[in-house]
């Protein structure tokens, strides 16, 4: 259930920033966060998944390789817009 939070707090970031004029400066490291969430989303799936239930390990495998995009793309994204924020 914790990812599923996760997901929406990555996703609703783009709102967030439209709403602070901060958009047009960090685009592109937005989206990255944003695309975060949907691999949390993902990932949430896979531990949740009905027909994953019986093939046990490709759940497991499946929730750890969107677990890990998630964040790395989290992690490439808020990097990224800390350092366009700040060159400013």
């Amino acid at each position: 259930m914790d990812l599923v939070w996760l997901a929406l707090v990555a996703l609703i970031t783009p709102a967030f920033t439209e709403y602070a004029k901060m958009r047009a400066k960090i685009a592109k490291p937005v989206n990255f966060i944003a695309i975060s969430g949907v691999f949390f989303l993902l990932a949430a799936g896979f531990e949740i998944s009905l027909w994953t239930n019986m093939g046990v390990m490709a759940a497991l495998y499946g929730s750890w390789l969107f677990q890990f995009l998630g964040w790395l793309f989290l992690l490439i994204g808020v990097l990224w817009a800390a350092f366009g924020l700040l060159k400013e």
